[in-house]
């Protein structure tokens, strides 16, 4: 308990923290200057647009549009300057009268997000503008972004059925894999993780490109992000593929009592490449700290899928009566794997929290900040009830069974005991009271995982 509480109390000063601090850790891609300048009204023609942000950006041939004052398109096209892939550039035609003007861009980020904004300017003076801008493709996307949403919330509940219950039962319980509920447990997280990562493939580049979602199977216009996250979602299914051969040789060989260690290593190490492809596609490649937020990312992700795996492992097989002797060797260890992998989320998640959001502010007017509020929310109720299961395990396991009566010598003077008895077995009363608490900490954890794929496609603040 004394754990739990110092662990809060960290958590409580970090957000402090960031409470009485302001600016921005990092800063996503975002408009950073802009030629002519918003709200500028020049004395004659200027020879071009030109827009620079902040990070390096994908576009498409109409990544710019300008408007007159009655909502005409005036732009000659534009094209990213492909030194830099910072500053996008259009020509305007040399007729341009005196009135405001209206530019309207859309660019891909460097994690894949969609940005887009609006700007005037004037020349010679400034005008009345009639109508409104037509809509970006990023308009037509919304259900695309849903999908993408979903797709993501999928994977996450693979990653915790499929490599988070193996390893758990590789590490600590490698018995449990000749059971049958732990092999449907690992095999449909792998079918969930590998139907996630395609339905993410088929739709994340229209997202990213702000088209609409018929056009994910057209194969047309495909984007330039597409390479990189193509390439990250291409090893994903390579190290999926290994991942499923070491899965089958893994449970053909469960009836050892301890897998060979090389096998371990191997499925450990398929796992870990999986991981990896993560913070590829994710708010992390996009930033000043990028390296740093991958790690940070890996790290959060990891211990998600342990945590997770293992609360499904012994919320499914492990609390089942047949296996209450294993249930009193195997949950301490758990217990002490699952307040590792407690600490290093609250640790990596407020660490890219602040990140993200940059200041206290932002938490509060922004979609984003409002979503990671409900998440952190989420994750405090699941730290509780996981407080609450580490108490159990410290009270109901690892005790002596009662000693048998001392019985007499054959003198009736000496007195004998027996060898100390064996840990006694949880009760079954119990052990159903744990169950029920770590199916409630489960059901609150998927509510968390359906909110940070919401995260994933919202964009952050900063």
């Amino acid at each position: 308990m004394r754990r739990i509480v110092t662990m809060l109390c960290l958590v409580l000063c970090a957000l402090c923290l960031q409470t009485v601090t302001a600016g921005p850790a990092a800063a996503h891609t975002g408009l950073l200057s802009s030629e002519p300048a918003a709200g500028q009204v020049l004395p004659g023609l200027p020879p071009k647009i030109a827009l620079t942000f902040r990070q390096p950006v994908t576009a498409g041939a109409d990544a710019i549009r300008v408007f007159d004052d009655h909502m005409r398109r005036m732009d000659l096209g534009g094209h990213p300057d492909d030194r830099r892939r910072t500053t996008l550039r259009t020509a305007l035609p040399g007729s341009l009268r005196a009135g405001t003007y209206t530019v309207a861009w859309q660019v891909t980020s460097a994690d894949g997000h969609p940005v887009a904004g609006t700007y005037r300017f004037s020349i010679g003076t400034t005008t009345h503008v009639v109508g409104v801008v037509p809509p970006l493709a990023g308009a037509n996307a919304a259900w695309a972004g849903r999908l993408l949403g979903a797709a993501r919330g999928i994977g996450y509940a693979g990653l915790a059925l499929g490599p988070g219950v193996l390893l758990v039962a590789l590490w600590l319980w490698p018995a449990g894999l000749r059971e049958r509920r732990t092999r449907a447990l690992v095999w449909g997280g792998l079918g969930l993780l590998a139907a996630g990562t395609l339905a993410v493939l088929t739709v994340h580049t229209v997202w990213a490109d702000g088209r609409p979602l018929a056009e994910a199977w057209s194969g047309a216009h495909a984007h330039p992000y597409a390479a990189t996250a193509d390439l990250a979602y291409a090893v994903r299914f390579y190290a999926l593929l290994a991942l499923g051969v070491a899965t089958a040789v893994v449970t053909a060989s469960a009836g050892r009592d301890r897998p060979a260690r090389p096998l371990v290593l191997a499925t450990t190490a398929a796992v870990t490449v999986l991981w990896g492809t993560w913070p590829l596609t994710g708010h992390a490649v996009d930033g000043r700290y990028a390296p740093l937020a991958m790690a940070a990312d890996l790290v959060h992700l990891a211990a998600m899928t342990l945590w997770l795996g293992g609360l499904a492992l012994v919320a499914a097989v492990l609390s089942r009566p047949a296996h209450l002797g294993e249930l009193d060797a195997v949950l301490p260890r758990f217990s002490r794997l699952a307040f590792t992998a407690v600490v290093a989320l609250v640790v990596t998640g407020t660490g890219r929290a602040w990140q993200e959001v940059g200041s206290a502010g932002h938490l509060l007017d922004t979609g984003y900040g409002r979503l990671l509020l409900v998440k952190s929310a989420g994750v405090a109720a699941v730290v509780a009830l996981g407080g609450v299961a580490r108490r159990w395990v410290h009270r109901h396991t690892g005790r002596p069974a009662p000693l048998p009566p001392p019985t007499a010598g054959a003198a009736g003077t000496t007195l004998t005991r027996t060898a100390p008895a064996p840990p006694a077995l949880p009760d079954a009363a119990l052990v159903r009271i744990l169950r029920r608490g770590l199916l409630a900490e489960l059901l609150v954890a998927a509510a968390v995982l359906g909110i940070t794929a919401a995260l994933v496609t919202a964009a952050p603040p900063v």
